[in-house]
């Protein structure tokens, strides 16, 4: 069967247009799941300061409360994690490194957490959140990164 100039030029108008759509709304779902991470990064950090202050001292020391280090850890080196990240989120949304960069920082922040409750187990499953929270981005290779930073925080702490 024969197609005319007409259906041609047509099918590639359609098919221009359909990915000009699929590249907005690509863009716009990167652009919401950043705003959404901003959210998640800021309330790790207050949930890491927290979990430093009541619960950290009692995991590492016993009954011992004193001002521990892990919470000093959890101020600088927790706001050192997110502050990367937000301010990516905020100067360049739905940018591939703001991607990369909050795949690393939450992984990240799913080792800092899981050092302040002292290795607990069910802290270790913030990892699978974590992972499971940047399939909101709905790009596969950011899940890349995300799993080269736990494997290696797996093998450097053993």
């Amino acid at each position: 069967m024969r197609t005319s100039p007409t259906s041609e030029s047509s099918e590639g108008i359609l098919a221009a247009r359909v990915g000009s759509l699929f590249a907005q709304r690509r863009a716009a779902v990167f652009k919401r799941t950043d705003r959404v991470m901003v959210y998640l990064m800021a309330g790790q950090w207050l949930f890491g300061i927290l979990l430093a202050v009541f619960f950290s001292p009692y995991a590492w020391e016993g009954k011992v409360r004193a001002v521990h280090l892990h919470l000093y850890a959890a101020v600088i080196l927790g706001g050192a994690i997110s502050s990367l990240p937000i301010a990516f989120a905020m100067w360049l949304p739905g940018r591939a490194v703001t991607r990369y960069t909050m795949a690393v920082a939450q992984m990240l922040w799913s080792a800092l957490l899981i050092h302040l409750t002292g290795g607990r187990i069910e802290t270790h499953f913030h990892v699978f959140g974590s992972l499971a929270i940047l399939a909101l981005y709905r790009d596969w290779p950011v899940l890349i990164p995300a799993t080269l930073v736990v494997a290696t925080d797996h093998f450097v702490r053993g």
